[in-house]
């Protein structure tokens, strides 16, 4: 019996070995194989330094460091992945989006051990994007938990003036306080969000966000191409790895960075920097991009890929614009374009920054003259890596892009008995102090009054003559409306025409540069806008504005008290320069 117990016993032992044998089997066989395109972990924000030697590894992470960060966490799909956080929509009504945002100070750090302070939206660079439909009422419950006042501007996005979160639509909002936004959101485009009271400083010091406004209709049969919103940027380090003051340093620092504006040392794409995609072999692939630096243009180019550019500031283009090898961003301006990425499995597509020429300055000061010149390195700079497409074999068929040949329905602006308003953009001379002012029909903002402001009525067609007697290049930026570019007309010191460049492809902007000066002091470059100043889908009492900075009443949504803005701003969105003086505002009546 004894023998056979032990007989019994060896069985069964054998028995349970071999069956725990196959089960540690299959379960290496499903864990060691991921599907290719499946979730990946999730990854924290980095960054790198740029500079002269190449130097990399200074590493950017939020100070939840220890739990993944929303939004970095990968998708499902091969072609989604390092997408921005997603707002959190608290509202059950399908016609309402309503988020909390709290603007707030964050420690990250940017090189191993050195902690740096940054401003950020719910804790993340970049802030949440924002998801809504067309014809949404948005709500978003602010609160300003920094130590300095702050506003949000919803830059691009046609709302009520006392939404718009201007400095001279809205007294700022004090810390520790609350403000409600709450607006229909009517045009279907890629908007985004930053402050309006020092800006330069805030939105340099991490404070931006996106709003992706989607057209149920799809008409252009877009939906089934993979897509990403990338937010461009960059920041300025000190050698501590924190994000430098603005305007210090020496006299000759302070005032390049104020004629030029200031550019960063990193570059960022929704917070990382160089990051790596991935997109399927003969796939095309959607990118939709906002440049929220605060100067640097950002010129974008695959190299041997053609880029087919569908969209803007206003959202789809009237038809596409095909055979571009580079697509240029302004400070503040939206691009929404179509690559197919071709090459072999494993390949790295890099996609670069260029450097343009702008109107780059140089100062040097000599006994107490300050002397202006023209930088010999602008646009001649070597192109940097922004991030790389990593090809994957596709799980279909190479697609062929078919693309209707008209994306948007879009009319001209119709401008017959339009008045005409003349704007110039200039700047005072440089000072030994390190002091210069930026100015828009000769005089900086902090010295406009009502009376200064130019007006227009409700429905009312207005051409605007942007002109630039500068040296630099300025992108100009309109809030509450869109516009449309009618030409650019260049002129010698004597004030003879020698260029007329026509209009380009139709859309409706927010955005356009304005190139600088051709020849030397007297000579301007004058670009021409369409405006029509049409409520549109707005009340007509949602859009007049007048008054100035002590006009200003605070909307209050809930309490049922309606605002008032004193205008609607434009300005350079080289945020040194609109800080600077070079911003203005139109005056909307009935």
């Amino acid at each position: 019996m004894e023998s056979i117990s032990i007989d019994s016993q060896y069985f069964c032992t054998s028995k349970f070995l071999f069956i725990l044998f196959i089960l540690l089997i299959f379960s290496a066989c499903s864990t060691s194989n991921p599907p290719e395109s499946s979730s990946s972990p999730s990854q924290l924000v980095t960054a790198s330094v740029v500079d002269d030697d190449d130097k990399t590894g200074i590493e950017l992470r939020h100070e939840e460091a220890a739990v993944p960060i929303d939004g970095t966490v990968q998708s499902t799909s091969a072609t989604a992945i390092f997408q921005p956080t997603v707002a959190e929509d608290i509202n059950p009504a399908a016609d309402i989006v309503e988020v909390n945002l709290e603007a707030k100070v964050s420690l990250v750090e940017f090189s191993s051990d050195v902690l740096s302070e940054v401003y950020t939206y719910n804790g993340t660079i970049p802030g949440p994007l924002i998801k809504t439909k067309k014809e949404d009422m948005l709500i978003v419950n602010f609160t300003n938990n920094l130590p300095e006042p702050t506003t949000i501007h919803w830059h691009g996005l046609q709302l009520p003036a006392d939404m718009d979160g201007s400095s001279v639509a809205q007294n700022p909002i004090q810390p520790g306080a609350s403000f409600r936004y709450q607006f229909k959101v009517n045009d279907p485009a890629l908007f985004w969000y930053h402050p309006h009271v020092r800006s330069n400083e805030q939105v340099e010091k991490g404070l931006a966000g996106t709003l992706l406004v989607a057209d149920e209709d799809d008409k252009a049969n877009l939906r089934s191409i993979p897509e990403h919103i990338l937010m461009l940027d960059d920041i300025l380090l000190d050698n501590n790895g924190q994000v430098q003051p603005a305007f210090v340093g020496s006299i000759e620092d302070i005032l390049l960075e104020k004629i030029n504006g200031r550019e960063g040392n990193v570059f960022l794409v929704n917070g990382q920097q160089r990051p790596t995609i991935q997109a399927e072999i003969g796939q095309p692939l959607r990118l939709r991009m906002v440049n929220i630096a605060n100067t640097r243009f950002m010129d974008v180019s695959i190299p041997g890929h053609e880029l087919i550019r569908i969209g803007g500031d206003g959202g789809l283009l009237r038809t596409a614009q095909t055979g571009l090898d580079h697509v240029t961003l302004v400070s503040g301006e939206r691009a929404d374009i179509i690559v197919t990425p071709q090459g072999e499995a494993g390949t790295l597509l890099p996609v670069h920054w260029n450097d343009v020429e702008r109107g780059w300055h140089s100062i040097t000061i000599d006994n107490g003259q300050v002397k202006m010149g023209h930088d010999p390195l602008d646009g001649k700079r070597a192109s940097v890596v922004l991030f790389q497409i990593e090809l994957i074999p596709s799980q279909s068929l190479p697609r062929e892009l078919n693309l209707p040949s008209r994306l948007n329905e879009i009319k001209p602006i119709r401008t017959r008995n339009a008045t005409v308003t003349t704007l110039k953009f200039g700047h005072s001379a440089p000072t030994a102090t390190g002091e210069i002012s930026f100015t828009i029909n000769g005089k900086k903002f902090s010295e406009l009054t009502s009376a200064d402001a130019p007006d227009a009525r409700i429905d009312e067609t207005q051409i605007w003559d942007l002109v630039n007697m500068t040296g630099g290049d300025h992108p100009f930026h309109l809030h509450g409306f869109f516009f449309q570019v009618l030409e650019t007309i260049k002129k010698d010191e004597a004030g003879n025409i020698i260029e007329v460049i026509p209009p380009p492809p139709l859309e409706n902007k927010d955005m356009v540069n304005l190139p600088r000066r051709p020849g030397p002091k007297g000579s301007t470059t004058t670009v021409r806008i369409a405006i029509d100043f049409d409520h549109g889908e707005r009340k007509s009492s949602d859009i007049l504005a007048n008054g100035g900075v002590p006009a200003i009443v605070n909307a209050d949504v809930q309490a049922g008290v309606k605002g008032h803005s004193g205008g609607w701003l434009f300005h350079c969105h080289i945020l040194e320069h609109a800080d600077g003086g070079m911003m203005s505002f139109v005056e909307i009546w009935k």
